[in-house]
């Protein structure tokens, strides 16, 4: 069982796709501190300058946390305990909220402001603001509850809260996707993909139903299925490492391996924490590209940061392999 709720939702971005050789049942990663970088528009779409951003725990014991854009429309707040926060965005005498799950170790949330634009806010932050704005208070209350549950390593307890806000208002994404998470983690495949499906469907600006979707389709080897998906995900928020990185897992299982390895180096542009299982699925696809000194450097990489992963003793397995034939290659070629 997960001890906590970002847990929960790091452990669909953990299991990584490689050869039998590397292959362990991996489990979660967490960062303890997240950095979110909040990107702001007009309705216009020009940057929104002093806008406000105010992050707003729903967990009670989190304080509440505030920053401004600058002249670019950008606020970058850094160190926030990672949890479940209300974002809320003020500018002038417009403003959206959103709720947002900070639980990996950097984010970035885009915002364009409400305005007289119609067709064009579709997929736009301004409708996950409008699909947050129709969730009645007794389901956001008992999507709390659940996550207060979860924080306390009680899943049982935490699906039961869901399915009362689910059943109070059944267009309720974040609540959804919660659900297809711990569901993935008990192994309902099934289930989860339902739960996505129909987060997707009621909020098709949540960024991450598409990624935990990604994830369950990489889980479940429909890698083709994933690419899609994941491509979606990035397409509303450009800037997610998670998003690359389950990307470059997909193409690695489609066979599409230097495209695997362009996806997962900007998985690691754009992580401020080092993540270890990048360097192992990089590692693999190297491999196949026949890049060995890069492969080896991804491998030790991995092992340096990770030494007491479960993947480690294998990897180090593979990296003395894959030595000993680049040595032999050197050798006989002389």
């Amino acid at each position: 069982m997960l001890a906590r709720t970002g847990l929960a939702l790091a452990f669909l971005f953990s299991s990584v796709y490689l050869p039998a050789q590397l292959s362990t049942n991996p489990r979660a990663h967490q960062a303890d501190q997240v950095r979110v970088m909040v990107n702001v528009h007009t309705a216009n779409g020009q940057p929104a300058e002093n806008a406000r951003i105010e992050l707003r725990g729903q967990d009670s014991a989190t304080s509440t946390i505030t920053g401004y854009t600058n002249a670019a429309g950008i606020a970058d707040i850094s160190q926030i305990p990672g949890g479940y926060y209300t974002v809320t965005v003020t500018y002038k005498l417009s403003q959206t909220e959103t709720h947002e799950n900070l639980a990996f170790g950097e984010r970035t949330l885009s915002y364009t402001l409400p305005g007289d634009r119609t067709g064009s806010d579709i997929g736009s932050a301004t409708s996950v603001s409008v699909a947050a704005y129709k969730v009645p208070d007794k389901a956001k209350k008992e999507y709390g509850k659940s996550q207060s549950a979860l924080n306390k390593g009680n899943q049982d307890e935490a699906l039961s809260h869901l399915a009362k806000a689910i059943d109070i208002y059944p267009q309720y994404a974040d609540a959804l996707t919660l659900r297809a998470i711990i569901r993935m983690d008990k192994q309902d495949t099934a289930g989860a993909l339902a739960d996505l499906n129909a987060a997707i469907q009621a909020d098709p600006a949540c960024s991450l139903a598409y990624f935990a979707l990604g994830s369950v389709y990489n889980a479940t080897n429909r890698f083709p299925d994933a690419q899609l998906a994941l491509q979606s995900g990035l397409r509303l928020d450009p800037r997610s490492w998670q998003g690359y990185f389950e990307l470059g897992k997909a193409l690695v299982g489609k066979g599409e391996y230097q495209a695997a390895v362009d996806q997962l180096n900007k998985a690691q542009d754009f992580s401020s924490n080092k993540y270890a299982p990048i360097h192992l699925v990089k590692a693999h696809a190297m491999l196949a590209l026949k890049q060995y000194p890069g492969a080896m450097n991804e491998l030790q990489a991995f092992i340096t940061q990770a030494p007491n992963d479960q993947r480690a003793a294998s990897a180090r397995e593979t990296l003395d392999r894959v030595n000993a034939f680049v040595e032999k290659g050197s050798v006989a070629s002389k």
